[in-house]
């Protein structure tokens, strides 16, 4: 292994690659599961990576609310925003979209309840 090549000393949490992880991710500016830019975020657990002799600790951050109510919720806005007939309520991708948000935030919902 070459001097400047990380690696992994401990496993990380839910399966995690730590090799795998971007600097963005380790530093917790991204989603340590799906990369996207954190607005919110809840803990996940730490890694531990070694780079020459030295040891380093990184808390992972997820998004929060999960992963798939967030990305959802982006395809949908990002879509409405420049869809003219989204406008007027008449566009079936704006609305399968928003549906698609809808239920993957009553299944978080309902996950967290029970």
């Amino acid at each position: 292994m070459k001097r400047s090549q990380l690696a992994t000393t401990a496993p990380g949490p839910a399966g995690i690659d730590p090799a795998a992880l971007t600097r963005e991710q380790l530093l917790g500016w991204r989603c340590a599961l799906c990369g996207t830019l954190l607005a919110g975020d809840r803990p996940l657990g730490t890694v531990t990576i070694a780079q020459g002799p030295t040891l380093t600790t990184y808390p992972l951050w997820a998004c929060d609310p999960n992963c798939a109510t967030e990305h959802a919720w982006r395809a949908a806005i990002g879509h409405a925003a420049g869809c003219e007939a989204c406008r007027t309520g008449e566009c079936a991708t704006g609305q399968r979209l928003l549906d698609a948000y809808t239920a993957a935030f009553r299944q978080e919902r309902e996950g967290g309840a029970g």
